[in-house]
């Protein structure tokens, strides 16, 4: 039997739909509570594992909790100024 991750160490399961390993990594909560998650994939574990390692050590160095809700209007408003 398989062992199991430890909390914190993400997610690494098969997706029979697009065949392929995904790998997921929570990294926080939003205000609402639902779960902030990346997600990578690779065609073998051992690729899904690795990406799974970089997106744990873009978490330790902070570039993944960079916000992806950047606006057309908002970059407008800081250059229109």
């Amino acid at each position: 039997m398989a062992s199991r991750r430890s909390r914190g160490d993400g997610t690494v399961y098969w997706s029979e739909s697009r065949q392929r390993w995904i790998v997921e990594l929570t990294i926080g909560y939003r205000p609402n509570g639902k779960r902030i998650y990346r997600k990578a994939s690779g065609k073998t574990k051992t690729e899904a594992k690795n990406k799974l390692k970089e997106l744990i050590r873009d978490v330790e160095e902070g570039a993944a909790n960079a916000s992806t809700g950047y606006t057309v209007e908002q970059a407008v408003s800081t250059t229109g100024s």
